[in-house]
């Protein structure tokens, strides 16, 4: 195996512990899953890390549409829908487009989605301005561009200050300045401004927002459509990628546009979408009943649901004074634990507890802001949240006793703007 620099060794490091411990690359034993119950070391766990927020992956009208598409076309139509794809595919789109009210590309993953896009969107002589929260798919096609000698930079996490410094910098050297976003951030569960970059996106000609709002889609905004078009119009200066693998319950990436002239752009000259297989025939006749879904007046009820939830465990950490990154009205919660130690232990003690959540270190975090990361689905129970929280501070309670935790310090870090601070990108 060829040498690998300290900083990777130590994260494998880490990385081994956990998993020794059980609590990252568990494998869970269920005969059925029914979203809410893992099975791991043969004791059943609630799953307190499952982004299914809205529960559709469990929806009997959406797995019956993909057992019926199985019987029809099989499992997979192995050929690239650049030479020939299925009506079905096309009539995916027209679905999604008519729940989005926007042209639509659908992809196997927001990954390759991203993939397709950049490179036909961003020109040459544009500049790319990555938050640097941004998820790791969006780096993943970015740093593809890089090599070819983009401009790119990393700006410090929704400082719009200096962003707009950035903007009148960079205009006066390249055609265009792109910044790239999440639409709810997937570690902390916050949301990126978007009236302020609408504004912003005004002001300046030459600049413009790409969102990847996967872990916004389906919870929120009318009709599901996100986090992002759900606190501002669709602008023409904004693109979107999404994931279905999340909220909406069936899986693969989507593409909004705000014309039709960039969607067959994209369509007709993004690389995955050229040499990568479509969707599963099962997904895409999952995906047509779940857009379906979305669009009935009762779908808001699911949402409503939810949000209560999501109301309900931020009032009960509150009053319990636990650490959260902040008061984000978000179906994500992250509380700090301090450093790795501590995230390690509390994971573990939550696991033997009957809780699995997900716990975050470095690279996926920054290094003074590590905790266990929290999704609430509509599976989750309110009754649930109770027992978790309680769990919480009862272990917090323990580490503070052997002096290994100060709670107060750990929610400073999250309101501190850090010149230095950086994830690996």
């Amino acid at each position: 195996m060829k040498l690998i620099t300290k900083e990777l060794e130590q994260i494998n490091t880490t990385f081994e512990y956990g998993r020794s411990l059980g609590i990252v690359r568990a494998v869970a034993k269920n005969d059925e899953y029914d979203g809410r119950n893992l099975i791991l070391d043969g004791k059943e766990t609630v799953f307190l890390g499952n982004c299914s927020y809205m529960g559709l992956d469990q929806n009997q009208e959406i797995k019956d549409a993909a057992k019926n598409a199985i019987d029809k076309f099989g499992m997979y139509f192995s050929s690239s829908r650049t030479f020939v794809g299925l009506e079905l595919f096309e009539q995916m789109e027209e679905k999604l487009e008519e729940m989005f009210e926007k042209p639509v590309n659908v992809t196997t993953s927001t990954t390759f989605a991203h993939i397709s896009n950049l490179p036909i969107l961003i020109g040459k002589n544009d500049a790319i301005i990555l938050d640097n929260y941004v998820h790791s798919s969006m780096q993943t096609a970015v740093n593809m561009m890089r090599n070819n000698g983009e401009h790119v930079e990393i700006l410090r996490h929704s400082r719009l200050d200096l962003l707009e410094d950035r903007i009148k910098i960079l205009s006066a050297k390249y055609n265009n300045i792109w910044y790239m976003i999440d639409g709810i951030y997937s570690m902390m569960g916050d949301g990126a401004p978007m009236k302020e970059l609408e504004f912003l996106m005004n002001k300046y000609e030459q600049f413009f927002v790409y969102a990847d709002d996967a872990h916004g889609t389906s919870w929120t905004g009318k009709k599901g459509v996100g986090y992002v078009l759900n606190e501002i119009p669709f602008h023409e200066k904004l693109f979107i990628g999404m994931s279905m693998s999340k909220g909406f319950g069936t899986g693969g990436g989507l593409m909004v546009y705000p014309d039709k002239a960039s969607k067959e752009l994209v369509k007709n000259l993004g690389k995955t979408m050229i040499f990568s297989g479509p969707p599963h025939p099962a997904a895409a006749a999952a995906a047509i009943k779940s857009a379906e879904i979305h669009m009935r007046p009762e779908f808001a009820d699911l949402q409503l649901d939810l949000k209560r939830k999501i109301e309900y465990f931020w009032k009960k950490a509150n009053q319990l004074s636990l650490p959260l990154s902040g008061n984000y009205a978000t179906p994500i919660f992250f509380i700090g634990a301090g450093n790795t130690e501590n995230t390690a232990y509390t994971a573990k003690a939550l696991l033997d507890s009957g809780f699995f959540v997900s716990p975050c270190t470095f690279p996926s975090v920054p290094k003074n802001k590590t905790g266990i990361r929290i999704t609430l689905s509509r599976y989750i129970t309110l009754k649930d949240i109770d027992n978790l929280l309680e769990m919480v501070n009862h272990i917090y309670l323990q580490l503070e006793k052997m002096g290994k935790m100060d709670r107060e310090q750990v929610k400073r870090r999250f309101t501190e703007k850090s010149t230095k601070e950086l994830i690996l990108s």
